[in-house]
């Protein structure tokens, strides 16, 4: 009997231990450790002193040079705010950093061969990227998307995730943890300037031929595009909303009326449309009356 609450009291020791790993290991960070919050004093100390150079965004994307890669050869840093989240799976070794959290000027799309980067880089968290060593060019040739990698394919035209080894060498978060305002933008207005951002979409419902339907089609593998219309004219602008099969709303039935949707701008696989993707399905408030019919 001794030997059996022995045991007993082991396994329930085990089990609190283990519950508490779990918590610490996916607890999204408010702060940060005393080491990473050193680094980025250094860093910003290096900016101050004229050893390092502070760029924006919209500078970065100027490397850009269509189908090709370039390198950053030299010491310059970025800032952002994350403004994707990957905690419902709709995004994928990923995020996208805007230059500012209210009215942003600039996004750019990051590519990291880390899955649940929500842990690190949550939503509204200010970043400070090293960029020396880094590279700028589309995720895939010719899709239009320019995005920020650690690595070169072998035909030198996309870039790759930067390693999760290398991710701590060049990203600094900031104690800072903005909350993200949605730029407004009609439907009809959003280009390739847009790609990346946060934006909000005003008067919008989903097409006639997508009520009833879920997020993503059962037949899909990888992600399914679902019309969005505006309300404001009898001749609807339209736009795609782009969701994945990995996403945990995927089932989920569309909302059938009309309101406002929050999402990133980005792009199909191959480029050929610009879409709206959702940090959650919550972000597609469409709780008006349908203006459909």
């Amino acid at each position: 009997m001794k030997t059996e609450l022995k045991n007993l009291a082991i396994l329930l020791l085990l089990t609190v231990v283990f519950s508490c790993q779990q918590d610490d290991i996916f607890a999204i960070p408010s702060e940060i450790g005393n080491e990473e919050s050193a680094q980025l004093n250094a860093l910003i100390s290096a900016v101050e002193k004229g050893d390092k150079t502070l760029v924006t965004i919209g500078q970065v994307k100027d490397f850009f040079v269509y189908r090709r890669v370039h390198t950053i050869v030299s010491d310059l840093v970025v800032k952002g705010v994350v403004v994707s989240s990957d905690q419902t799976g709709n995004f994928y070794k990923e995020i996208y950093l805007q230059d500012t959290s209210e009215n942003p000027t600039a996004a750019i799309h990051v590519m990291l061969d880390q899955a649940d980067v929500y842990n690190r880089f949550n939503l509204g968290r200010e970043v400070y990227i090293s960029l020396k060593g880094l590279h700028v060019g589309e995720s895939r040739r010719g899709n239009g998307i320019i995005s920020l990698g650690g690595e070169i394919n072998e035909d030198d035209d996309e870039v790759e995730a930067i390693r999760a080894l290398d991710i701590p060498d060049h990203f600094f978060r900031s104690k800072t943890t903005a909350e993200i305002t949605a730029l407004p933008v009609p439907i009809s207005e959003i280009d390739n300037s847009h790609i990346g951002m946060y934006v909000a979409v005003s008067n919008v419902r989903f097409s006639d031929a997508e009520q009833g339907k879920s997020f993503v089609d059962p037949k899909d593998y990888y992600d399914t595009q679902r019309k969005l219309e505006a309300c404001e004219a009898a001749d609807k602008t339209t736009f795609l909303l782009e969701t994945s099969a990995f996403a945990s709303f995927k089932d989920t039935p569309l909302p059938s009326g009309t309101g406002i949707l929050q999402g990133i701008v980005s792009k199909t696989y191959n480029g050929s449309d610009l879409v709206l993707v959702l940090n959650d399905a919550a972000d597609a408030k469409l709780t008006d009356a349908d203006c459909g019919g």
